[in-house]
């Protein structure tokens, strides 16, 4: 072996190794470039480029005025396929990078003038390869190599694609803004806690709900303090078992908030999931906020719906089967009794009141199915009003007062306005049990009509008003509650909506309320 070395050449010897690019650097026909044959290398390039080929990391030389090429293996996978390899080898500079040499060239410039060694990463330096011009990043260093006179006669590259880690970054960049995005637009709080220290970061929303200042890092306590008292040992409670040793990591719950700064009260629902490392401890706890205040109020008109709906059907049914019972006695012991046509009065009206009720949740389930049809045609409004008024009247209790327009003929469905229209004669008289008068009033534009019905009573609490038309409201007038299911404003509501019309309500404390709705008073008037 040592006998074989000997007869190596100098230049030889320097260029040992090195892989397939070692080989190739040997075998080059370097006589045929201003550089000549390797034996008459200055011994600095000859030590430059041993150095490059024996390296593992990605290293790159230009040598000499013309920047005559030499790069190792590491570098050589950044040249792709197909692509400047291996033509690269022994090329000049300005010849082999035509696409890029407006960039590198300055840089090569200044460390052949002595100027400093240059650092970029994550350069974007497109090169042609793989028989396409790619972008290409890189993590790159050029710095000056001295020939044997200490004459600056190269420029040696130090680099590292980092293609893939920027293609990962923007991957995860981009999905992260998606997630934003879909945060946003699901109006979702964020959270991320640190057991360890008991703070956690919030996205701005989350910050805005609890009215907490836009601090990066959070106490956990200042948070806590914004749940409402009879849930806060809950949440504590729940963020407790969620990160103790041997807990799964889940954590749901749903509490109350009030925001410290302008008190508005929300309902929130909480996910979360708990990481724990090696030994079982909790790292972090991060998750979302959803506010569910609409569908948690909603939840609970429906439970308190289904308790009046089951109370309002089980009394006029009690009603009836008493009334039922004792004309079945009298009709057997003395059916010539003058008891007998009270009873079945009694038991009419309270069957007619079981199927007003009963036809009031038929119709919204036909509202709920799309299936409420309207069967319009031409009638007077006035006509209309005074038939669904004789009731009143007749009661002698009230006084309906009439005003406005004494004929208009209308386009709509009689049967549908008409219950509208009993529906708020009906509340006005309920509401308004002490005042007598009960006013409709009736005007029109060139293509609406309005009409109103007024009360003198109590009035409705000003809060209220906004949900007096949602399903499963019942009415609260400034604090008195009354009888019925709460789907009569609801039904009228979606009656005016489908003909095209609104609906709506002003209300004074004390001073009673006006409701009133609006109708195309044409066919084509319609919205």
């Amino acid at each position: 072996m040592s006998s074989s070395n000997s007869l190596l050449s100098v230049s030889d010897k320097f260029l040992e190794g090195g892989g397939e690019m070692g080989a190739l650097t040997r075998s080059f026909n370097w006589a045929a470039t201003t550089l000549g044959h390797p034996d008459t290398w200055p011994q600095s390039l000859l030590a430059t480029v041993s150095l490059i080929l024996n390296s593992r990391f990605p290293m790159f030389l230009w040598w000499g005025p013309q920047l005559i090429q030499f790069y190792n293996d590491a570098y050589r996978p950044s040249l792709g396929n197909n692509g400047k390899h291996p033509t690269a080898l022994g090329q000049a500079g300005e010849d082999c990078w035509p696409e890029i040499w407006p960039i590198i060239k300055p840089l090569i410039d200044q460390v052949l003038a002595g100027g400093e060694s240059t650092w970029s990463e994550d350069q974007l330096i497109p090169i042609y390869r793989n028989n396409s011009l790619e972008d290409v990043y890189w993590t790159f260093s050029y710095s000056k190599v001295r020939d044997d006179k200490g004459d600056i006669a190269g420029v040696l590259v130090t680099c590292n694609e980092t293609t893939e880690k920027v293609r990962s970054y923007n991957a995860i960049k981009r999905a992260s803004q998606e997630l934003e995005l879909a945060v946003e637009a699901a109006d979702l709080g964020t959270w991320d806690l640190n057991p360890k220290t008991g703070k956690f970061m919030g996205n701005t929303r989350l910050k805005e709900w609890f009215g907490l200042p836009p601090d990066e890092e959070i106490a956990l306590g200042d948070a806590l303090n914004s749940v409402i008292e009879a849930d806060r040992d809950n949440v504590t409670e729940a963020i407790t078992k969620a990160t103790e040793k041997g807990s799964d990591g889940n954590y749901h719950i749903v509490y109350t908030i009030v925001n410290k700064k302008n008190k508005v009260q929300r309902v929130v629902e909480a996910n979360g999931r708990a990481v724990f490392d090696s030994d079982g401890n909790a790292t972090r706890l991060s998750g979302i906020l959803q506010d569910v205040t609409d569908d948690y109020q909603i939840q609970q008109r429906k439970d308190e719906f289904i308790s009046v709906a089951s109370h309002e059907l089980k009394t006029p049914i009690t009603t009836l089967n008493a009334s039922m019972q004792i004309l079945q006695r009298l009709m057997k012991t003395d059916p010539t009794s003058d008891k007998v046509p009270m009873f079945i009065n009694k038991a009419n009206n309270n069957l007619n009141k079981l199927v007003r009720l009963l036809d009031d949740l038929l119709n919204v389930t036909r509202i709920q199915q799309g299936q409420l049809a309207l069967n319009k045609t031409m009638f007077n409004l006035v006509d209309l009003i005074q038939d669904c008024t004789d009731h009143v009247r007749m009661n002698g209790e009230h006084e309906v007062i009439l005003s406005g327009d004494n004929e208009l003929m209308i386009y709509a469905d009689y049967r549908r306005i008409d219950q509208v229209l009993v529906n708020l004669v009906n509340n006005a008289v309920k509401y308004a049990p002490q005042s007598k008068n009960i006013e409709i009033d009736i005007s029109h534009t060139a293509n609406f009509v309005t009409v109103s019905v007024r009360d003198h009573g109590i009035g409705i609490n000003p809060d209220k008003l906004p949900h007096l038309f949602d399903r499963y409201y019942r009415v609260d007038a400034l604090g008195h509650q009354f009888s019925g299911l709460g789907l009569g404003l609801y039904i009228s509501s979606e009656i005016i909506g489908r003909h095209g019309g609104q609906i709506g309500v002003e209300s004074q404390r004390g001073e009673g309320s006006r409701f009133w709705f609006t109708l195309p008073i044409n066919e084509e008037e319609e919205v």
